[in-house]
């Protein structure tokens, strides 16, 4: 082995080495378990090596193997990451491009402040590439982790602006890499260029940032309206409630006067079955109880008398004993929301109009099951419903909330019946 190519074997080992950790750091929705992850990630980087080493032993030496052994790690890291241990491709994409982008960065650096190229590597190479990827995985972990989380939870589902220009700013900084390749020194003007393109890249990066903000700015707003449409509807519930307390206390001394006329005339069935009749409206007239969980009982109180007041058949299996495990504000947001698309999804439906609603328990797991009547022309996305009549603001709630206690959401239509299955549980157990 030449020395040449022992130097571009530990620079490539290295650059490797650095790839596995800095993506086993970016799966912020990992598919599996860390463990597996990692072993994915490592695998794929012992793939890339082997090739790369592959490809310099039979020849392909130069600016040739730059190329190619570039584009092959770009590649391959990228389908293992997309593909292999991120559970969203189409989000995972952002991360990715932003890592390539730092990449990038690191590569041009040296380049530029060690006039080598690539293949190139020495012991202060090296030392600086393992010194600047320390540094920013550092900077990562303890100052930006956290944001990047928060920011990446809050993308949209499949919202292709954002994946569209990570992967323009990354083209623009490959550009920029295969450019540095055909270099014979780093002139001033090669130097402006490095600078004015990564400030670009910079600037890109802040854009989507404040507009991811502005996403999550927004959900919130829909999630406080949503909200408030609840509270709204449960102090009239209480209204109603009052009213018909005022109406009983109104009319109990006409009732005391009918069963004082029973006893007169000693007629004791009479009075038994009056007070069943009495007992049956009265119950009749308050919110039924679904639950112990107060906030559940009455969301689901609130949202079925919502449906019965359109005519919708209702048909309830409600068996919940302990929802400890699980915020009550999150259970009140799944409900609301699959009860209040299953209702704007009835009302699009022509026919007879039924919601049947489920929500099990098993120790720490919960199941909500909702079907509905609806129409035949809904549209999926990658299994996620799409409506153009209105924002999908409920869909990203459920689908957002069962992820933070590690759950799955299913949706589906057939026949004319649509359904959301919700399965979610204690993100700790």
């Amino acid at each position: 082995m030449t020395e040449e190519m022992s130097s571009a074997l530990i620079t490539s080992v290295i650059i490797n080495i650095f790839h596995v950790v800095w993506l086993a750091n970016i799966t912020l929705e990992p598919k599996y378990n860390r463990k597996k992850t990692v072993i994915i990630l490592a695998a794929t980087g012992v793939l890339v090596q082997i090739l790369g080493m592959g490809m310099g032993y039979i020849g392909i030496l130069g600016g040739m193997f730059s190329y190619a052994g570039y584009s092959l790690a770009t590649v391959i890291y990228g389908a293992a990451y997309i593909f292999g241990v991120s559970i969203s491709p189409s989000k995972s994409v952002f991360l990715l491009s932003a890592y390539y982008c730092l990449w990038t960065f690191i590569h041009s650096v040296i380049s530029l402040f060690t006039d080598a190229f690539a293949g190139a590597g020495e012991g202060a190479i090296w030392l600086l590439r393992i010194g600047l990827n320390l540094f920013f995985l550092l900077l990562y972990h303890f100052f930006f982790k956290k944001r990047f989380f928060l920011l990446y939870h809050e993308i949209r589902h499949g919202d292709r602006s954002i994946t569209v220009l990570s992967l323009l700013t990354f083209y623009m900084v490959t550009l920029l890499v295969f450019s540095n390749e055909k270099q014979h020194s780093h002139s001033a003007f090669y130097f402006y260029m490095l600078i004015s393109v990564y400030i670009f890249v910079v600037s890109v990066y802040v854009v989507l940032f404040r507009f991811m903000g502005r996403l999550n700015d927004e959900w919130q707003l829909k999630q406080m309206q949503l909200h408030e449409k609840l509270l709204l509807a449960q102090i009239d519930s209480y209204d109603e409630i009052e009213r018909n307390a005022r109406q009983t206390r109104h009319d109990f001394r006409h009732h005391i006067i009918v069963v004082v006329e029973f006893a007169k005339n000693r007629d004791y069935q009479g009075i038994l079955d009056y007070l069943q009749n009495y007992d049956k409206e009265e119950t009749e007239k308050y919110a039924r109880t679904f639950c112990a969980n107060h906030a559940v009982n009455h969301v689901l109180s609130v949202y079925l008398a919502k449906a019965e007041k359109k005519e919708i058949e209702i048909k309830t299996d409600i068996r919940l004993w302990d929802t400890s495990g699980i915020s009550d504000v999150d259970f009140v947001s799944i409900l609301a929301n699959i009860l209040e698309n299953a209702i704007s999804g009835c009302m699009q439906a022509e026919g007879k109009r039924r919601i049947e609603i489920s929500v099990r328990q098993r120790e720490k797991k919960y199941t909500c099951v909702c079907k509905n009547t609806c129409t035949s022309n809904i549209l999926f996305e990658n299994g996620i419903p799409k409506n153009k009549s209105r924002d999908s603001v409920g869909v990203e709630s459920i689908l957002r909330i069962a992820r933070k206690y590690a759950g799955n959401v299913d949706f589906s239509a057939e026949s004319g019946i649509f359904t959301c299955r919700v399965v979610f549980g204690n993100c700790l157990g």
